[in-house]
């Protein structure tokens, strides 16, 4: 190692001489002073054959005998065949992304959803992803400002006022969060309310589609180009099963009995823990329904899920077809019937039901709904042999609902008896 060449005292001369200066300290130790009041240590330095010059501290906040310090540390990481300049950028960026709004999200979903065991996990993970992240992800959590949150709400709530609603829900949370936590010192969310920067106050929805619509929607599906034979099976199945998107999207093989090799017939066994009610459920599937599943396992390919990920997921959301694939599919159909939410085929199908002559308890046990109050308490009754003489009359109606026949034929005698 060359002997160092500068004193504190040349270096504080440099300083106030008011000159451009650029004084070597040896072993690629420099004083660099570019403008008249400015002066900084610089290591100079070559690595993997390029000439590299690293910033060490600004003269004098930083002393010589400290910027002999850092010098030393830099050269300890060129004889371990590391850059310096790319291990700070790196060591900065770490220490940025603790205090971003990312990472802020990342630990509320640690801690308050997975943590806790929360039954969907998936519904906020999806609206990080879809909506918070890709706006505010890169803002320090500190720099999020009131402005910021409006700026995001605002986006949404015209096209969807109840999923505005659920992002300012959650973006409260995370905020609040943060603040329990000291990672930032206020919640730019806390005096925004649904009804005045959100979606508006919630009205239950009351959208059904009757038969002609139903008839429309399958010809415009079908006659859709690029929306594709496993997306109107998805559609078909929603109706015909009378379940949620989640619950259908993210079923596996291992859940279905096609061959009715028990006495129950074919049935899907969809478990307590991808229910909403908590509970299992055993959805018998009709005659139609097991011959669309056939065509489904065909396309599938080998997939243990009835609808597999269509593209790679950088952030593996989900293992099956993503939560939005078939809204986004369904957007593409120019059908030209009213608005309608995918969640409205449930409405439509329960509708549809009571237009059969299914009883009440039955429809709703139909819908996966536990039976309410008293009723609910001591009536444990599953309806399984009534349940399946309504699906099959109702996949049946979709058959000729599909076909243009769009008359709706009460159960029969035979199967009003199967139901008392």
């Amino acid at each position: 190692m060359a002997r160092a060449k500068l004193t504190a005292l040349a270096v504080e001369r440099a300083q106030k001489s008011g000159k451009s200066v650029l004084l070597s300290d040896g072993d690629g130790l420099y004083l660099r002073k570019q403008t008249r009041d400015g002066a900084s240590w610089t290591l100079r330095y070559r690595f993997a054959g390029k000439e590299h010059w690293l910033t060490l501290g600004n003269y004098p906040d930083m002393s010589l005998a400290l910027a002999r310090i850092e010098a030393r540390q830099a050269r300890v990481l060129l004889d371990k065949q590391q850059n310096p300049l790319t291990v700070r950028r790196a060591a900065l960026e770490e220490e940025r992304q603790k205090g971003s709004f990312k990472a802020l999200c990342e630990d509320w979903y640690h801690a308050e959803v997975q943590a806790r065991g929360l039954k969907h996990p998936a519904v906020p993970r999806r609206y990080l992803d879809k909506y918070l992240l890709p706006k505010l992800g890169r803002l320090a959590a500190s720099d999020v400002t009131p402005a910021d949150v409006a700026r995001v709400l605002d986006e949404l709530k015209g096209r969807a006022p109840t999923a505005a609603n659920d992002l300012l829900r959650f973006t409260r949370r995370i905020f609040a969060f943060g603040v329990r936590r000291r990672l930032v010192t206020s919640n730019p969310a806390a005096d925004f309310s649904p009804r005045l920067d959100a979606g508006g106050t919630e009205r239950a929805r009351c959208r059904a589609l009757g038969a002609e619509e139903l008839s429309v929607l399958f010809q415009k599906m079908r006659e859709t180009a690029n929306f594709g034979e496993d997306n109107l099976l998805a559609v078909k199945l929603l109706l015909a099963l009378c379940v949620r998107k989640g619950e259908l999207l993210g079923a596996r093989w291992a859940e279905f009995d096609l061959d009715g090799e028990t006495t129950a017939g074919a049935v899907w066994r969809l478990s307590a823990s991808r229910t909403k009610t908590g509970e299992s459920l055993d959805i018998p599937l009709a005659p139609a329904v097991v011959e669309w599943l056939h065509t489904l396992r065909v396309l599938g390919a080998g997939s243990e899920f009835i609808f597999p990920k269509r593209r790679r997921d950088p952030r593996e959301r989900v293992p099956h077809m993503g939560i939005d694939t078939l809204n986004v599919a369904l957007q593409r159909v120019p059908h030209g019937l009213p608005h309608f939410t995918l969640h409205d085929l449930r409405r439509t199908a329960r509708t549809h039901l009571a237009a059969l002559g299914v009883r009440r308890e039955v429809a709703e046990r139909c819908l996966g709904h536990k039976l309410r109050g008293v009723e609910g308490t001591y009536d444990r009754h599953d309806y399984f042999r009534e349940r399946r003489a309504a699906l099959e009359s109702w996949a049946t109606l979709l058959l000729d609902i599909e076909r243009g026949e769009s008359k709706v034929a009460h159960l029969r005698p035979k199967q009003l008896a199967a139901q008392q």
